[in-house]
Order: structure tokens, then C-alpha cells, then sequence
């Protein structure tokens, strides 16, 4: 439901544009936020369910597996808008840009193929609970880090970046 959700949001982002490449603009941007609502919601859902217990915060950390194959969804979503753009309008794309720019995302969706195939009962009994715990652990932190990064010059606009962070971490100090 909330693949269907989200494309339909990037749809209804991209047909808002006046053409074709401010349409993948859009998109891109729609897909973008989100992949990071539904980060933040798997992200922050143990940590809201220890700090402020409740059927809702319960419930959020119960399907946190299904949000997070969402949010992968959203970031394949986001990944073909940006092929696409880059195939329709490269020299858009490359503006202020360098391939060294692009290896942060790289790493991330490296990290999210990982997680989503090991989010599954064969590739997780595979690579053992143990190995699971640690992939897991430090692949939702190696994307924190990363959207912290590519947010982080927009961070005064949108406080729920720094207050997601802080967030977490107050949970794992209080534990």
C-alpha cells in the first residue's frame, strides 16, 4: 500500500511540471521525501516505541520491515527518475556535479539492495541472525549518515533532520 503510495505521489509530482524534464525534476524530488519519511519511520520506530510507548509506536516498530521495503521501492522509484534524467538531460544532471559526488548515493544504494535482500527469510537465514543484527545495524546508520549528508546544507530549513538524529541517539544513551 505504501509503494502504491508513494508512486502515486511521484506521478502526481511529475504531471504538476510544465515539461518533461522539470516533470523528472519533480519526481525525483517527490521520490526523494519520500524515501526519507519512510526512513525516518523505520529508522526512528524502536527508538519512539522505548521513548514514548503507546499501540501506535508499537505497531510502527512491529512493520518496520514492510516500511523499509517501501522505503526501498521509493529509492528504486527514485534511482529510474534519475536514470532517466540523466539519459534525457545530462548536461542538467552534471551541473555542479562530479562523479566523485555521486559515490555517497552509490554506497547507499549498495546498502539498500543489501538490506532489502536480507529482509527476506531465505538470504537472512543464509547470512546467519548475528550477521544480520550487524548488517542491519550499521546499513540504517550508513544511511542516516547519508541523508544527514545530503541534507545537512538544508538543515536550518527542515529541523526534523537534526531532531530524527538526536532523537536515536537519545534513545541509545538511555537504554
Amino acid at each position: 500500500m505504501l509503494t502504491i503510495i508513494v508512486a502515486l505521489v511521484a506521478v502526481v509530482a511529475s504531471a504538476m511540471a510544465p515539461n518533461g524534464v522539470e516533470s523528472l525534476q519533480y519526481a525525483i524530488r517527490a521520490t526523494a521525501r519520500t524515501s526519507f519519511v519512510l526512513f525516518l519511520a523505520v529508522f526512528l520506530s524502536t527508538s519512539v516505541a522505548r521513548l514514548a510507548p503507546s499501540a501506535l509506536t508499537r505497531a510502527l516498530a512491529r512493520e518496520r520491515r514492510y516500511i523499509g521495503l517501501s522505503f526501498a521501492a521509493s529509492q528504486f522509484m527514485h534511482a529510474m527518475a534519475l536514470i532517466i534524467y540523466i539519459g534525457t538531460a545530462p548536461e542538467a544532471f552534471w551541473v555542479g556535479r562530479t562523479p566523485a559526488k555521486n559515490i555517497p548515493g552509490s554506497i547507499g544504494y549498495l546498502m539498500i539492495l543489501l538490506l532489502t535482500l536480507t529482509s527476506f527469510a531465505m538470504p537472512a537465514r543464509l547470512i546467519g541472525p548475528v550477521n544480520w543484527k550487524k548488517l542491519h545495524l550499521a546499513g540504517v546508520w550508513i544511511l542516516a549518515v547519508i541523508f544527514a549528508g545530503s541534507f545537512l546544507t538544508r538543515a536550518h530549513q527542515h529541523v526534523a533532520y537534526l531532531v530524527a538524529m538526536l532523537l536515536r541517539m537519545a534513545e541509545r544513551f538511555e537504554a
